[in-house]
């Protein structure tokens, strides 16, 4: 463990965008699961991370700022679950207050997902990977107004 000698100047926060009232119908192929995050105070975004199990097909965070303009800011078009990664962005994101974070995920409970341990099962939230999860996690510090 290293300890500074100085205070750290700002504190690092981890938020998860999570939906965890869903259910994957059995032998959907793309079925999507939204969940929302609406920002409280300025705030700048340094990484995003994606969490599904084992069906988990792609994942897209999308800001809508308050302006009504639209900023995808991260989209991994072929989600793999033994890949699981923390993209840091190479330039951190300013959102201004009330910014909506949309984190969307699709996920593939059909035969032709090879690592879906039942197609033939309702999938709903759960922490096994034999279930599923949504979330969208967030790594971010809060800035002056």
């Amino acid at each position: 463990m290293i300890f500074c000698k100085e205070q750290p100047k700002t504190e690092i926060t981890t938020t998860g965008i999570s939906n965890v009232f869903f259910q994957i119908p059995p032998g959907a192929e793309n079925h999507e699961v939204k969940a929302l995050y609406i920002v409280k105070q300025k705030m700048r975004l340094l990484s995003l991370m994606p969490h599904m199990h084992v069906r988990g097909k792609a994942y897209k965070y999308v800001a809508k700022l308050p302006d009504g303009t639209e900023q995808v800011l991260l989209d991994v078009p072929r989600y793999d679950f033994n890949w699981q990664l923390l993209y840091i962005l190479r330039e951190p994101i300013d959102l201004p207050k009330g910014t909506k974070i949309y984190a969307t995920g699709w996920f593939d409970n059909s035969d032709k997902n090879p690592a879906n341990p039942d197609p033939k099962k309702t999938v709903r939230f759960g922490e096994q990977t034999w279930e599923e999860m949504q979330i969208g996690y967030i790594n971010w510090y809060a800035l002056e107004d």
